[in-house]
């Protein structure tokens, strides 16, 4: 490209039409290599102009800007989003290098040895150890009411009264009947005491030809009626006295009284009501035999019910004393299963003692059977056992990779070597939840175990004083 020579203007000039400024430049254009024709100066651009205004307005003139700005633009829009993209990216690339190249620090936890209890926590029902339900057989209504809940009973003593009116009338109905039945017996007794001569006496007149064949024959089927009907009075009087002997049964029921020595619990009818006993006994009174003595039915999963036996050492604790803690003893784990909701369950009874009668029917206990106890047991923490790299995504790049997939059975430990974490076989037996007896294994007191990756203002090792304590029910693991 050629220097921009300006020249004054004129008088000849200033009469004609202004010329297109003069430069010689070449077209932005492709193909385009013939350059453009000398322009005259431009009269509107006095002298002293500064050339860096003239360059410019004469370049973007031969770069056709003002005659293509279409397509100039259309070229300038993808331009926009460049410059923002290429930020992303560039940002998105330094984090991920500095991510990268900043090495893992791992939370690790101390092995120890300690003392070890396994338990099974189990939820259930305290009740008495003898309850008993009160009915009545007799239909009335109810006269006398002696006893409420909570007082004290003996063996036979009245709690209530069903009224014996109608009863009382039925015994003297029934004692007429039984006397009818005895003067009817008494009667028949008489007459076959009178018969069985004639029939005698027929046989001796029959043997010595003195009557006939026949006349035997009826006296001798006059003996049989009176026998039959003797048979039949002494029948019907006792099945008189039978009833009779019923109705004053019934009588007695109609005082009800208590069957053992306890306390009322529960007193379910009131003077004045009217009882029905036709197709159930209706319930009046709950008795229980003695309170410093009860149960305790615990529900316990299917997966701890193994691991319960009759005479284990159990504690409880009831909301009512939040303060303290009772003792139990396991008497009995049930065979057959529950299922409530898709949840297997076995019913376990514990014996309780109540000497204060502290303790009430009903309460609810959440209890803790003692299943095994270890003293003086290397001690792993189970987080350490839970911790694989193949589940710490922010592990991985640093990880050492497992020989192959871990089966339920197989436990592993981490320790880091190197600044890498190196797996070591190892073999558990039983665990209280937060720590697991160990059996075997190339771990020694005080080996600092992974437990996962540490954050940034977390401690490098945590003492076995210092680790988080499981809340998750005490229990036996599966695999060994």
């Amino acid at each position: 490209m050629s220097p921009t020579t300006v020249r004054p203007p004129s008088d000849e000039s200033a009469s004609a039409s202004p010329p297109a400024p003069s430069i010689n430049a070449f077209r932005a254009f492709p193909g385009d290599a013939t350059p453009s024709a000398p322009r005259a100066p431009d009269p509107r651009v006095p002298d002293g102009t500064d050339g860096a205004r003239i360059v410019s307005h004469d370049v973007e003139s031969a770069l056709g800007i003002g005659e293509s700005k279409g397509r100039v633009g259309f070229l300038r829009r993808p331009l926009r989003w460049l410059l923002p993209a290429l930020l992303i990216v560039a940002g998105a690339l330094y984090l991920a290098l500095r991510h990268r190249s900043t090495p893992l620090r791992y939370q690790t936890v101390n092995a120890r040895r300690g003392d070890l209890t396994a338990s099974v926590i189990a939820t259930g029902t305290l009740a008495a150890l003898d309850t008993v339900v009160v009915g009545t057989e007799v239909s009335g209504v109810v006269d006398v009411v002696a006893v409420d809940y909570n007082d004290h009973v003996r063996r036979g003593q009245t709690l209530a009264v069903v009224n014996t009116d109608q009863l009382q009338a039925q015994i003297r109905q029934s004692e007429a009947a039984f006397q009818a039945t005895k003067a009817t017996a008494q009667q028949m007794a008489a007459t076959l005491a009178e018969i069985r001569p004639q029939a005698v006496r027929a046989e001796s007149l029959f043997r010595s030809n003195f009557i006939a064949r026949q006349d035997l024959e009826s006296a001798q089927a006059s003996l049989a009626r009176a026998v039959a009907a003797e048979a039949n009075a002494r029948a019907l009087v006792a099945a008189s006295g039978a009833a009779l002997q019923a109705q004053r049964t019934m009588l007695r029921k109609a005082t009800i009284r208590s069957p053992i020595t306890g306390v009322v619990l529960q007193r379910e009818i009131e003077p004045g009501r009217t009882v029905v006993a036709s197709f159930q006994t209706p319930v009046l009174f709950v008795l229980a035999a003695d309170l410093k003595r009860m149960t305790l039915a615990l529900d316990i999963d299917e997966a701890d019910v193994g691991q319960v036996q009759a005479g284990q050492q159990a504690e409880f604790t009831i909301d009512a004393y939040p303060d303290r803690v009772f003792a139990a003893i396991v008497h009995s784990v049930s065979n057959a299963a529950r299922t409530v909701e898709g949840v297997v369950t076995y019913q376990a009874i514990l014996d309780v003692a109540n000497p204060d009668l502290a303790l009430r029917p009903g309460m609810t206990a959440t209890a803790t059977i003692t299943a095994a106890q270890v003293r003086d047991a290397l001690l792993v923490p189970n987080a350490a056992l839970r911790y694989s790299p193949l589940t710490d995504s922010s592990a991985l790049p640093s990880a050492a990779p497992t020989s192959g997939p871990r089966t339920r059975a197989a436990h592993q430990l981490w320790v880091l070597r190197d600044g890498k974490p190196v797996a070591i076989p190892v073999s558990v037996r039983m665990t209280d939840g937060q720590w697991t007896e160990l059996t075997e294994g190339a771990v020694a007191p005080g080996t600092p175990l992974i437990t996962g990756v540490m954050s940034a203002n977390a401690s490098k090792t945590t003492d076995a004083s210092s680790a988080p304590r499981s809340s998750t029910p005490m229990r036996f693991p599966h695999g060994s």
